[in-house]
């Protein structure tokens, strides 16, 4: 497989081969003596062998994910693209292995290779293998080259079934999964696939029972076939319609079975290609392998249970065009990473290719792994080597986990993002509310501004939902916990009381069904906390008060028409402390008539008046002041009529607007 380069490449590579003499059992019960593994390296191995990334191939893929051979310089990696200087996965920084998997045909034993004891091919009698058996021989490879832990494990398809295989069967020597495009198991529709391909190999004359070898022939009409079947699963159709269409091949229909469409010339071309270097055993065992694969039939069929024993850090990607393995095979990963409170973020990118988009060059894609591989890059360079794995606190607790200590992966909040929160008063009263080591589950995150600070002045843990692509990639790259999700089609992912607080900030008047949202807050948190933008005070018209205002007048250089900035005193009520403590906050904000004319010192969004005048219609002005109470439930004049619990409220000034922030509490 080519890819053309991009950036910086590895530059020519050699493989190598590692000869073990120890016998490996294989979970058919089957023993394989002495062996093989080929395997590529690219990058250099730290002093203290802990920046190792093992890439785990697919079905047809190899040892050689990058660089070139020196003879054959257009034979580039499979993933070429995603590893090398500068690349996603950078090999500046990182020592990536490459391996090529037991059963196949790329220089590893397998059924083209000789048997000890008989002096012949294996052919037939070579083992059946499974995704287990690969990722225990992996083991073995990092035992030789003394690695005793990889910073990641990744891959794509049937590598990324792999990555999981190594959270759980080794679930201290991986401390981060990069899982993608990958599902938990196969559903019939996909078995079916392979047994068709199978059929077509084995019903091949010339495959002779599997010993085709000694025949001097190959069963090549059979892989062919088998190819074409898979290359179709592996393309959307809107990828395929949109490269061929119903373009033919002449200006006219031939009336024959030939080759008429381009569609056809195209599957015709890659199918003889795949037969004439790939071997018909290595597909039989490495589809059958991919049929086996189900982590959780050993646990009752509960993927969670199958999970728990994973300690690793993930990133789970899906591509919205790919129906081979669809979202719903990642999210039904990430469902049972979050039953067990472990760390993971996911993302759904919308790409048009279908299952092959994850050896593609899609912007979001690679902007997502290369934000990804960039914090593990800092968390290894904190101390080292990465931090010991932890687990998310199931329960609010203000036990167990000494106050101060900087969570595993998130980063410190920057200069920058102080300066954000000084003008988020409602974060600020989020803060004060959240107690200490509490889990939290904030819904429309951002880009994690409001995780990093809890995680780092509360203890507290937990995930963000967001919806768009570059506030995932930033949450990705700060070390926060996201999962890419439309928060308007529920929270189904998550059991009932299952997070100590559920956060909905300045998104409540974004979405359509706010009832359903708030319900289900109320459902999967033990207490819910809103913020919203109180479009009922708006302040006097005027120019700036400098009194009130952090520009000290000086945006009055400017000839539009401004209001009056407003600042406010924030007034919290709180269920569980006997006195009403209060959040002030000297952010103020310049609204003015043009877009164009907003305050640079205040550096506040501006609202134009025809906007103005339409939410004044909506929201008619309040000018009642907002209740306080030590003891009995307060709202901003209601209750939920929803729920028994009720919402505490208070207004405090947003950086262009002031805001009311409720809590729920049962």
């Amino acid at each position: 497989m080519t890819h053309a380069p991009h950036g910086r490449s590895v530059g020519a590579v050699v493989p190598r081969r590692l000869h073990i003499v120890a016998p490996l059992r294989f979970r058919s019960g089957a023993t394989l003596g002495a062996y093989d593994l080929v395997y590529e390296t690219y990058g250099t191995l730290n002093a203290a062998r802990t920046n190792a990334v093992l890439v785990c191939h697919a079905l047809n893929a190899s040892h050689h994910v990058a660089g070139y051979y020196a003879h054959d310089p257009k034979n580039v990696g499979w993933w070429d693209n995603m590893i090398g200087p500068g690349k996603p996965v950078d090999t500046d920084r990182f020592f990536v292995i490459g391996v090529n998997n037991l059963g196949s045909c790329f220089g590893s034993t397998g059924p083209a290779s000789t048997e000890p004891a008989t002096g012949k091919p294996y052919g037939s009698r070579f083992p059946v293998v499974t995704v287990e058996d690969w990722v225990a021989s992996q083991a073995v490879l990092a035992d030789r080259l003394g690695i005793e832990r990889f910073a990641a494990v990744m891959g794509g398809s049937l590598g990324g079934m792999q990555a999981v295989s190594w959270t759980t069967a080794f679930p201290e020597r991986i401390a981060n999964a990069v899982v993608v495009a990958a599902t938990p198991k196969l559903t019939a529709q996909n078995i079916a696939f392979n047994e068709v391909a199978r059929r077509a190999i084995v019903t091949d004359p010339d495959f002779h029972g599997g010993d085709y070898y000694q025949h001097g022939v190959k069963p090549k009409r059979g892989l062919r076939l088998a190819r074409m079947i898979g290359h179709i699963t592996y393309l959307s159709g809107d990828a395929m319609m949109e490269k061929f269409g119903r373009a033919l091949r002449s200006e006219s229909y031939g009336y024959h079975f030939e080759v008429d469409f381009e569609v056809e010339s195209y599957l015709r071309y890659q199918s003889d290609k795949f037969a004439e270097y790939f071997d018909a055993n290595t597909y039989l065992l490495i589809t059958r392998a991919l049929d086996y694969y189900d982590p959780a039939r050993d646990f009752d069929h509960d993927l969670s249970a199958a999970l728990a024993a994973a300690r690793a850090r993930f990133l789970v990607a899906s591509f919205t065009s790919d129906w081979r393995f669809s979202p719903e095979h990642s999210r039904a990963i990430v469902k049972a990473l979050l039953d067990n409170r472990r760390d993971v973020s996911y993302a759904e990118i919308d790409a048009p290719h279908g299952h092959d988009a994850f050896l593609l060059e899609d912007p979001r894609y690679h902007a997502l792994v290369r934000a990804y591989f960039d914090n593990v890059a800092r968390e290894l360079g904190t101390d080292g080597s990465p931090p010991a794995p932890t687990e998310l606190p199931r329960r609010a607790a203000g036990r167990g986990r000494p106050r101060g200590r900087r969570e595993r992966g998130v980063r410190r909040v920057s200069p920058q993002s102080l300066a954000r929160l000084a003008g988020r008063p409602d974060l600020r009263a989020i803060a004060a509310w959240v107690r200490r080591d509490a889990s939290v589950l904030d819904l429309g995150c951002g880009d994690g501004l409001l995780l990093k600070h809890l995680a780092q002045t509360r203890g507290a843990r937990g995930y963000g939902l967001e919806i768009a692509d570059e506030k995932v990639i930033a949450c990705v790259a700060s070390g926060v916990n996201v999962i890419q999700a439309d928060i308007e089609r529920g929270l189904s992912d998550f059991d009932d009381r299952s997070f100590d607080y559920v956060i909905l900030s300045l998104t409540l008047q974004a979405v359509r069904r706010t009832e359903p949202i708030v319900m289900e807050m109320l459902r999967v948190g033990r207490e819910a906390i809103v913020t919203f933008p109180n479009f009922g005070h708006w302040g006097r018209a005027g120019r700036c008060s400098p009194a009130g205002c952090r520009c000290r007048g000086r945006c009055r250089s400017s000839g539009t028409t401004r209001r009056t900035c407003i600042s406010a005193r924030s007034a919290i009520s709180r269920a569980s402390a006997p006195r009403t403590p209060s959040a002030s906050s000297s952010a103020s904000c310049c609204t003015t008539a043009a877009r164009s004319g907003s305050c640079p010192t205040c550096a506040a969004a501006s609202r134009s008046t025809a906007s103005r005048a339409a939410a004044d219609r909506r929201w008619p002005p309040q000018t009642r002041a907002p209740r306080r109470s030590s003891s009995a439930p307060s709202s901003s004049g209601s209750r939920c009529s929803t729920s028994p619990r009720a919402f505490r409220s208070a207004s405090s000034t947003s950086s262009s607007r002031s805001t009311s922030a409720s809590r729920a509490s049962s």
